[in-house]
Order: C-alpha cells, then sequence, then structure tokens
C-alpha cells in the first residue's frame, strides 16, 4: 500500500546545545527549530535573533542559519529537517517568516509526540511522522488554534482580570495556569504553585475550588486525562506511555483517576474511538 504526504521528513530528534557555536551554514532542505527551553541566538538569512522558550525558527533551503548557546543554562531545541513534495505548500511556506510566532499551547506536546514516533519506530511511524508534522505545518502557516485547548484559552481569558477570594483580594493566577499548561508533563507540587503565585498553598486551594470547583492538583489531572485522550485518539502508544507522556507517576494511578473522572476505564475509551 503507498501513502502520499505532500512532505517528507528526513530526522526529527530533540537537540541540547552545551557551550557549543554551530557556524552558519546552509543545505537543501528544510530546517525548523523548536524551543523547548534555555539561552541562545540563533542567525537566520542575516538577521541574530535571542531565542525565547516556544520560538519556532523556519529556515528554508539554501538560508544561512547557526547558532551561539554559550551562556549557563544550555539551548534545547526540537529540530525537524524535511523536503517538500508538493508545489502548492512550497508556495504556502515562501510565505513564512523566519521566526513563527506558535500559538497553539500544545505545539511542543505535539512535536514530542512525532519525537517519539521517531525514536520507537512502530508500525507505520514514518506516516504518522510525515502526516503529523504536515498537519503543525499548515496550523503555523493559518496561525490559528489548536480546538484541544479551547477550553485552556477561555480559562485564561475568565482570569485574565484577576480572580477575587471572599474578603475581596484580587489574586492573578495567570503565572500559575501557564506554569501548569507547560509542565504538566513533569511531577507538579502544591507549593510549587503557591511559591510561582506569591500565595499559600490553602488559600490557593480555596480559590481553585471556590472559582473552578476543584482543587490545583485535580485541575493538573485533569488537564493531563485530556492530553491522555488526545493520545488514546490520535496516536499508537499503549495504556502505560501515555500515562507516563502525560505525567502521571504510574500506570495504575493513571487508570483509577481516569476511570472515576470519565466513568470507562483508558482501553475501553480508546476501543470507543
Amino acid at each position: 500500500m503507498v501513502y502520499s504526504c505532500p512532505i517528507d521528513v528526513l530526522w526529527i530528534s530533540k537537540c541540547k546545545y552545551n557551550n557549543k557555536v554551530i557556524d552558519k551554514h546552509t543545505h537543501r532542505f528544510y530546517h525548523m527549530f523548536f524551543v523547548r527551553n534555555g539561552d541562545g541566538k540563533i542567525f537566520v538569512d542575516g538577521k541574530e535573533y535571542t531565542v525565547n522558550k516556544n520560538d519556532v525558527y523556519f529556515c528554508h533551503p539554501e538560508i544561512v542559519h547557526g547558532i551561539i548557546a554559550q551562556s549557563a543554562a544550555p539551548l534545547n531545541t526540537i529540530e525537524i529537517k524535511f523536503t517538500v513534495l508538493d508545489e502548492e505548500l512550497l508556495r504556502l511556506l515562501e510565505l513564512l517568516q523566519h521566526k513563527i510566532e506558535c500559538k497553539p499551547k500544545s505545539f511542543h506536546f505535539r512535536l514530542e509526540e512525532l519525537v517519539m514516533e521517531a525514536l520507537y519506530k512502530p508500525k507505520f511511524y514514518k506516516e504518522v511522522v510525515n502526516t503529523g508534522f504536515a498537519r503543525l505545518l499548515f496550523e503555523l502557516a493559518r496561525n490559528d488554534e489548536n480546538p484541544f485547548m479551547s477550553h485552556v484559552n477561555e480559562m485564561q481569558e475568565t482570569i485574565k482580570g484577576g480572580i477575587k477570594d471572599k474578603e475581596g483580594n484580587t489574586f492573578n493566577l495567570i503565572k500559575i495556569i501557564d506554569y501548569i499548561n507547560e509542565n504538566y508533563t513533569e511531577k507538579i507540587t502544591l507549593k510549587r504553585l503557591s511559591d510561582i503565585g506569591a500565595i499559600s498553598p490553602a488559600h490557593l486551594n480555596k480559590l481553585f475550588k471556590s472559582n473552578f470547583n476543584v482543587s490545583p492538583m485535580q485541575y493538573i489531572n485533569n488537564f493531563r486525562i485530556s492530553k491522555a485522550k488526545e493520545l488514546m485518539m490520535y496516536s499508537d502508544f499503549n495504556i502505560t506511555q501515555i500515562s507516563e507522556l502525560v505525567g502521571f507517576q504510574s500506570v495504575h494511578y493513571f487508570s483509577r483517576y481516569f476511570k472515576n473522572k470519565e466513568r470507562i476505564t483508558p482501553s475501553e475509551f480508546r476501543k470507543g474511538v
């Protein structure tokens, strides 16, 4: 069976630049950088950019580019080298800027999924990587939001002006919500969230429960469940792998939490989609 896709991903991987200089160079394929974290500078087509977390840098074929990463914090990226097989897509990509505003909140997560596909090479991994990355390119081109994250955007709009406690004091929880959205794959503690929001753990619990009807930790796990459902719908990862990818410490706890929230097991959910 032959599958066609408008792009061919030649290479996708996580990269770490620790006190390194990548001399300016060119090549015949496209090269995209997604900044996971760290410090450094990227040069593209004669312009120097100081990198920020979640930046996307897009290098067209034969465009001069390079990297300097010599600060204390190593520069960590996800990089994709690819060719384009479709004339219409070629014309579309010509319109992309070298630095692209990455609006979709789950862009990083979905790139991580493609990296895992390429690393473990399950059946049809090449087709999954090519079609998955093609979709991300189209989303960058239209600069649109991922529908799976609409509820997060709505919550951010709700809390943008701050939320009040029973005494009328106003608190800004945007930093806390942003931290959760960006770090849900890691272990997150209530103490860490209270430090970010400059508010006591007990008061933070009260604010979440009075405004969102869940505790901060329940919000985190509910968010993880929504990401797990996305993976169960659109990936070939097994339940154990998915539980680890979205930040649960054990597959047993993930399964119990999922069933309590959704009233079905993860396996039953996957069979039904």
